[in-house]
Parts: structure tokens; sequence; C-alpha cells
């Protein structure tokens, strides 16, 4: 029987993108050899933005652990602060941006994971 696998963010490389943010994949197929989801944190700056996607099979959850911003889709802006959690089904365009003045930091998961997760 497999054992279960601690992963610690201090252990993983972060990836740093613009506009400004860091995500670090803490388990997925290349991490844990997990396959049927990808789990980690999101680190957005004050004033950027986590930029216009959509996926076109994966769900999202993001949980929201410091700092402000909103959550944008095409009909709707889910104000976001620590404790929010926002369910993302697939398909549908969104955005996160960083409207406070302190770094938005959020847990996210998908499932399915995204491409770029599996071996």
């Amino acid at each position: 029987m497999p054992s279960a696998v601690a992963v610690h963010i201090k252990d993983v490389k972060g990836e740093k993108r613009d506009p400004p943010r860091v995500s670090w994949i803490l388990v997925s197929e290349k991490t844990v050899g997990a396959k049927n989801l990808a789990v980690g944190i999101n680190e957005t700056a004050p004033g950027s933005m986590v930029p216009e996607h959509e996926h076109g099979a994966e769900e999202e959850v993001m949980l929201f652990l410091s700092g402000r911003g909103k959550f944008v889709t095409e009909d709707q802006e889910i104000p976001l602060e620590p404790g929010v959690c926002v369910f993302n089904p697939p398909g549908g365009k969104h955005k996160i941006l960083n409207t406070g003045d302190e770094v938005l930091r959020f847990v996210w998961i998908y499932s399915p994971p995204l491409a770029g997760h599996r071996k």
C-alpha cells in the first residue's frame, strides 16, 4: 500500500510569473505522483493580477489566506479576503485582482490536474 507524502513549501521552487506573482506547485503527478488533482499556493503582489484565462475541463477551488482582491468572471465580481473559498467550474473565463496593499495569498486545487502538472 502506498505511503503518505508530505511536502513543505520551503522545499519547493516557486515559479515567478508576470504580472508579478509566484506559484508553488506542492502536489501534482510531477511532485508526488498524484493522478487526480494538483494543489499549490499562489502569491500575487499588490496591484498585480492573475490574468484572464479559462480551464476547459478542470474544476478549480481557491481558498484565500491573506490580502484583499476580486475574483472576476464575465458576469460577476466576488470580493476576496481571508477565509473566502471560490469554486470555479470548467469553461468560464476568470481573473484574480489584488486590490489591497499586501500580498494576496491563496491555495489552489485543480481536478483533474492541468496538463502542465502531469508527467
